[in-house]
């Protein structure tokens, strides 16, 4: 059963590539590009043609997590060999920058677009995903010591006050506010660390008094819910736009904080005494640790594959956009310059900015591989 769920885990990578690819696609015939082979996974090994179409060769690739299509008129390194294999219907040709910005940025628009498709669903369905305040001691107020002298620690979940139950965060709070100046009675719930792989915790009863600062003291942690929006379609819409919108935002900066760190990182092993940033490369999940991730939470929750395949369509039209050679931002980078300037880049100047576009990548690909089998292998 678990195979199953890895596997339905590769399809659904697989399927946002190819959307992004498709995008690419779309755009690069309303221009009139040339198309000749469009892949569905990485062109590794002998492929599968799937049929022949708008002057495309479909074809299928047995490793899955990837997809491609060759498009040689936007200079996207469709070596001799593809262009020898499937004969060309017209000779190469130029075409305008505008229009080739617009191919680039096809698979991006279609990732996006993609997930707002699926967040129109969620909101109608099993709601969208928002952060909301839990009932577990995240941190302590400095100024405010009550509940860290009472015995509270961080970690510890605060489940009934003067036997009313506590839910969540919301609950707490008011419940609180209806027992100012009195004294409580807290039930928590205390995790044990213990060597066993299987969590425990344990319930404890403490005596809180709120007379002289009238609150515990506490920064609560969040949790996840979901928030469904009636039966209007139009709401399903415009809270789908919202949420898509303030995600590919958040993610944008998430990611460039990420790569950042791990320049900095991949820079302090060549220069030791390099100041490097907070983040840990250990945090750095890669696609391993993706699948994994995936695969074990739709087990619990089928619905959850919406989600993912939402949050993923979004990550990697985040990640193409970024003006990394090699990627789509790269390339959109380039075509700025000539935009601005009149003329290209030079060939090698563009060539070796690629080959070191793909390095930079495949570094990061490596590490963060080597991560997830780390975890996977020791927890």
């Amino acid at each position: 059963m678990d195979i199953l769920f890895v596997l339905i885990s590769l399809l659904t990578i697989t399927l946002l590539i190819v959307v992004h690819e498709f995008g690419h696609f779309l755009a690069a015939k309303y221009y009139g590009f040339q198309t000749p082979v469009f892949g569905i996974g990485l062109p590794f090994g002998p492929g599968i043609d799937l049929f022949k179409k708008w002057d495309t060769q479909f074809k299928f690739y047995w490793a899955l997590i990837g997809g491609f299509v060759a498009i040689p008129e936007l200079g996207d390194e469709t070596d001799d060999e593809t262009l020898k294999k499937y004969e060309l219907k017209h000779p190469l040709k130029e075409f305008p920058v505008h229009q080739r910005a617009i191919v680039a940025s096809g698979g991006i628009v279609f990732n996006v677009l993609f997930a707002f498709l699926i967040a129109i669903v969620m909101a109608g369905s099993v709601g969208l995903p928002r952060a909301a305040a839990s009932n577990t001691i995240a941190s302590f107020v400095e100024a405010n010591h009550t509940a860290k002298d009472a015995g509270l620690m961080i970690g510890d979940r605060i489940i009934a006050i003067n036997e009313t139950t506590i839910k969540n965060g919301n609950d707490l709070r008011e419940t609180i506010k209806a027992h100012k100046d009195a004294d409580l009675t807290l039930l928590i719930e205390r995790p044990i660390k213990t060597e066993a792989k299987d969590a425990q915790t344990q319930f404890q009863t403490i005596e809180i008094s709120l007379h002289s600062q009238g609150s515990l003291g506490i920064v609560l942690g969040h949790h996840k819910e979901y928030k469904k929006f009636g039966a209007n379609p139009l709401t399903w819409i415009w809270e789908a736009f919202k949420f898509t919108a303030d995600t590919t935002i958040t993610m944008l900066f998430s990611v460039i904080a990420i790569l950042a760190s791990l320049v900095q990182k991949l820079i302090a092993l060549v220069i030791p005494s390099f100041a490097v940033s907070s983040v840990e490369l250990g945090e750095v999940k890669g696609i391993v640790g993706i699948v994994q991730i995936i695969s074990h939470d739709i087990k619990s929750n089928s619905a959850l594959l919406l989600e993912f395949a939402m949050l993923l369509s979004l990550n990697l039209a985040v990640i193409n956009v970024l003006p990394i050679p090699a990627l789509d931002g790269g390339h959109l980078l380039f075509m700025a310059y000539e935009a601005i300037t009149g003329k290209k880049p030079h060939d090698k100047i563009q060539e070796t900015a690629i080959q070191i576009g793909f390095i930079f990548l495949l570094s990061i690909i490596a590490i963060t591989t080597f991560n997830d089998i780390k975890n996977w292998i020791w927890g």
